[in-house]
């Protein structure tokens, strides 16, 4: 399915074939895909391929290419080779490659100051500091750039770093936005875009193609007591002349004369949640104290967000034709898994690709955001279902108690045992699969997973007890069985020799 070939001054040479032919060339290897990231290809070969001794760090090219759709999943360099040897004596070549993104890493930026310069203008000024110190299959075309300031009017630094860490620093950092390289008639162009992707149809739904799912929650930028600062406060001097000025101090506004005498703003639900947690923010240009208040409560509401993040393996169901798109980087997928409460429209924002072994491949989503509100729901729904899971177990455990003080009837009451038997069953698998809908949930909604999962581990040690004591009672009963029919039988030999005994009497 992936076509791999290395290019050493435009000759081209195939390290992985999509060949039914054992003796075609063949590589092990992952891509890794990111957004505003070089993206990554590390791949074995061995001695027996072709390819093994045509790699050259930082000047041999390689291409990957999905044959099913021809589309190139990986276009770069040759970064760092390593040989290595087993212990079998087996010779072999890790080789790591970086995409052609890595080429911004190769330039350096002069010193300049602009002004009242477009957001294309600006990135054109990076690129063209860039082209002058790289060879010719290094340089990149601005192309499409619709991200924008609010006036579209950039005032700008630029100094002497790595010219992708600037374009990460001047701009994608305080603009947002996405870089992308796209070819058109040969030529590298460099976009600037917005946003990339679409909505697709395809769904990654459990029982489906849904493999596995984690959920990552991080709180860390929680602010719970934000102190807000506003200008400078200038002070005012006197010369030995009589002539007064105004100089800077260190000191900054505060709104505390808007706020019963507080510098600072809580988040009371955070406090709740979390604890005190406190930051400051500044804002240079404000000069009036209910302004600095207003800016203060909206930075605490925007920030205090607590970031999700999933990790998924799916299955591309497009490979064999049962989906209508594929599942890759920039898109939104619907992904729903009833188990864990989640049903939304997510991004694919990392992709890791196995050229070997496509099934393999994962993707992360997100990041989403979730107030405290909802993270204070999630927890509760989360503590309710393990008093669930917690009652139903004592509630089995009860019945198992039961059949213990039953087990030393015998005779009629056997039947009312086995039915005991199999309601408790019943409710110990009842039981294991609620266990494990709970271990999915506990695990992704909770922040205390240490104590959980070892309440979990509890329960589950208890149901295998408990299942461990029904396979004793059955084996009780079994016995109990055998005796009793024993016993008929003995009643049934015993009234036989009766008879004959009073057969004789009789004669």
């Amino acid at each position: 399915m992936y076509l791999v070939k290395i290019i050493n001054d435009g000759v081209e040479t195939v390290i992985n074939a999509v060949s039914n032919n054992n003796k075609a060339p063949r590589i092990t290897g992952t891509i890794k895909k990111g957004i505003n990231t070089i993206d990554s290809f590390t791949f074995n070969i061995l001695p027996n391929n072709q390819g093994y001794t045509q790699i050259d760090a930082l000047k041999t090219l390689i291409e990957v290419i999905n044959t099913k759709n021809n589309k190139t999943e990986f276009k770069g360099r040759i970064l760092l080779p390593k040989h290595s040897m087993s212990e079998t004596g087996l010779l072999a070549k890790t080789v790591v490659c970086e995409s052609e993104l890595g080429y911004l890493m190769d330039s350096t930026q002069r010193y300049g100051e602009y002004h009242n310069v477009s957001v294309r203008k600006f990135l054109e000024i990076i690129i063209d500091n860039h082209n002058k110190q790289v060879s010719k299959d290094k340089q990149f075309t601005v192309g499409i750039v619709d991200v924008r300031d609010n006036n579209d009017s950039l005032y700008r630094f630029l100094g002497y770093e790595k010219t992708f860490k600037t374009i990460q620093d001047k701009l994608i950092d305080r603009l947002g936005g996405e870089l992308r390289i796209r070819y058109e008639n040969g030529v590298r162009y460099l976009d600037y875009l917005t946003e990339l992707g679409y909505k697709s149809p395809t769904e990654i739904r459990l029982a489906k193609n849904l493999k596995s799912i984690d959920e990552e929650k991080d709180p860390t930028s929680i602010i719970s007591r934000l102190v807000v600062l506003g200008a400078k406060i200038k002070k005012t001097t006197t010369d030995d002349e009589g002539n007064e000025s105004e100089t800077d101090t260190e000191e900054r506004l505060t709104i505390a004369s808007v706020n019963n005498g507080l510098d600072y703003i809580d988040d009371i639900e955070a406090i709740n949640q979390f604890g005190i947690i406190e930051d400051t923010v500044i804002y240079d240009d404000v000069n009036y104290p209910n302004i600095l208040y207003s800016k203060g409560q909206s930075y605490l509401k925007s920030n205090n967000k607590i970031k999700k993040k999933y990790s998924i393996s799916a299955l591309d169901l497009s490979l064999i034709g049962l989906d209508i798109d594929d599942i890759d980087i920039y898109n939104y997928y619907q992904v729903i898994n009833p188990i864990m409460n989640i049903d939304e429209s997510l991004r694919v924002v990392e992709k890791t690709i196995s050229i070997e072994n496509p099934q393999n491949s994962s993707i992360n989503v997100g990041d989403k955001f979730e107030d405290i509100k909802q993270y204070q729901l999630n927890l509760k729904r989360t503590a309710d279902t393990m008093k669930e899971v917690t009652t139903k177990v004592n509630n089995t455990i009860n019945k198992v108690n039961s059949i213990e003080q039953n087990v030393v009837v015998v005779g009629g009451e056997l039947g009312d045992i086995n039915e005991i038997i199999n309601v408790t069953n019943g409710n110990v698998e009842e039981m294991a699969n609620l266990i494990n809908a709970l271990s999915n949930v506990v695990i992704q909604n909770t922040e205390d997973i240490s104590q959980l999962e070892t309440d979990t581990k509890t329960i589950s040690t208890n149901l295998t007890s408990i299942k461990s004591s029904i396979d004793a009672i059955k084996t009780d009963v079994a016995t109990i069985k055998t005796k009793v029919n024993k016993i008929d039988t003995l009643d049934s030999k015993l009234d036989t020799i009766l008879k004959i005994l009073q057969q004789g009497d009789t004669a």
